[in-house]
Formats: structure tokens, sequence, C-alpha cells
């Protein structure tokens, strides 16, 4: 990959990380990355509560 192609491909991605549209997806993943958490550590302690 030449050096042109790679300063191409930041560049792109520094323009779409300027958007509205990347802020609203990027709310909606720290949410699911949340929830999912949650749902982990749920799960886990509900493990460790019927283990012991």
């Amino acid at each position: 990959m030449s050096r042109k192609q790679v300063l191409g491909y930041l560049y792109a991605l520094h323009n779409y990380l300027k958007t509205e549209k990347t802020r609203h997806d990027l709310a909606d993943y720290c949410r699911a990355l949340v929830i999912m958490g949650v749902v982990m550590l749920v799960v886990w302690r509900l493990l460790l509560f019927f283990v012991h």
C-alpha cells in the first residue's frame, strides 16, 4: 500500500468522522456496548451465585 493510498484513507476517515451520521452511530455503538456489558455482568453474577 502506498503512502498516497494511506493518506487518502485517512482523509476519507477524517471526513466521515465529522458527519452527523457518525455521531449518531457512535452513540448507538456506545449504548450497545453498555447494554452488552450489563448483560454479561448479570450473567456472570448469576453463574457465580448458582455455582457456589
